[in-house]
């Protein structure tokens, strides 16, 4: 009987296909490295090691995987791992994207911005390593930051990230970065991919669900200071109305958390944005809800989506029937559990990774 194509998964290696993995697992996620990743086993029985010198996978190849026909990664391999003794053979294959940014340091001329918006910074510090920018769910800040520097190598992955949180955005998640099926890199400026719903005792084959407070309500200011030149200075490049915003706060809810922008500016909307993104992290609660699925895809059809809003409906649940951001998606499948999604969903605050990473 000829297998479901709906669960075949295909790792695609310069070209060459293999199928029949003993295990298959593709991860997909926003603000978290490696943002698109993927690991595929076999050992003695499956079909693949009939022939273990076609198995000769290296580090640094180009690959693609495909699950049920639907394009899921575009990356290089990053680890081939092989172990054998008299009874057993076990080849790991590890593949992720976007590696680049990670161990990449900002390469410019001056290491300086100046009046340039996020967008034209940022497609500036990935044309060295070649990767095109993509925005989903709306559009960036348009607005031109007065100055921006770069620390001296400092890798394109924290330079980013120091930039979107000051700089932020209108909606409630911020802007979160990620990757995409084609290995592009992605700025996630809202709620992307439509929206699903997941429920109990329908679709959902396990769920669990984890709140976590660790601010306790304290608020958060931002302190700042813009370069000086010879005509402006002290009190004229500081941001003073933020600096005695934190002084009043003393003794109503105790001591507000200070973040210091890593941008040089005293401009009042950049420190407003970098406060208003962290007090949205630190004033809510950590909600995290993991629901586990069967297959791979998504009601709506098509594969489940990052950054998209998923339904929860589950009596057991405190967030029954509230709208969460997907922040991770993983497929898998193996000879123990079949195929199945696991859906990470969040609000708002997790996307800052402040809360503790969960383990699966």
């Amino acid at each position: 009987m000829a297998a479901d194509p709906r669960y075949i998964a295909v790792l695609t290696v310069d070209g060459r296909d293999y199928t029949d993995w003993e295990t298959v697992l593709v991860k997909h996620q926003l603000r978290t490295a490696p943002l698109y990743y993927c690991r595929f086993t076999c050992s003695e029985g499956s079909p693949l090691t009939k022939n273990w010198g076609a198995l000769q996978i290296m580090p640094g190849a180009a690959c693609t995987v495909t699950l049920g026909g639907l394009l899921a990664f575009t990356g290089k391999v990053t680890t081939r791992q092989v172990f054998y003794d008299a009874k057993k053979h076990h080849i790991e294959i590890q593949a992720a994207n976007l590696t680049e940014i990670m161990v990449g340091s900002v390469v410019t001329q001056t290491g300086e911005w100046k009046d340039k918006t996020l967008e034209t910074i940022i497609k500036d510090v990935l044309k060295p390593v070649k990767l095109n920018l993509v925005v989903e769910g709306g559009k960036l800040p348009d607005k031109p930051i007065p100055v921006v520097r770069s620390t001296p190598g400092e890798s394109i992955h924290d330079f980013i990230d120091h930039l979107v949180r000051s700089v932020g955005s209108s909606t409630s998640i911020g802007v979160s970065f990620t990757s995409n099926v084609k290995g592009d890199f992605v700025l996630v400026v809202g709620q992307t991919g439509g929206t699903d719903n997941v429920t109990e005792g329908v679709n959902i084959i396990e769920g669990r669900e984890t709140i976590y407070d660790p601010y306790m309500g304290q608020d958060v200011v931002t302190s700042s200071q813009a370069p000086a030149t010879n005509k402006i200075w002290g009190a004229h490049v500081a941001s003073i109305p933020f600096a005695q915003e934190t002084l009043k706060m003393l003794g109503k809810m105790g001591a507000p958390a200070v973040v210091i922008s890593e941008l040089p500016t005293a401009v009042d909307n950049v420190i407003k944005g970098r406060t208003t993104t962290e007090r949205n992290w630190m004033m809510e609660d950590f909600v995290t809800v993991f629901a586990t699925v069967y297959g791979w895809s998504k009601p709506s059809g098509g594969l489940w989506l990052r950054g998209q809003t998923v339904i929860v409906n589950s009596p057991m649940l405190v967030m029954n029937g509230i709208s969460l951001t997907l922040k991770s998606v993983t497929f898998s499948q193996d000879n123990r559990t079949g195929t199945r999604t696991v859906l990470e969903l969040v609000n708002a605050n997790v996307l800052s990774q402040l809360a503790p990473t969960e383990q699966q």
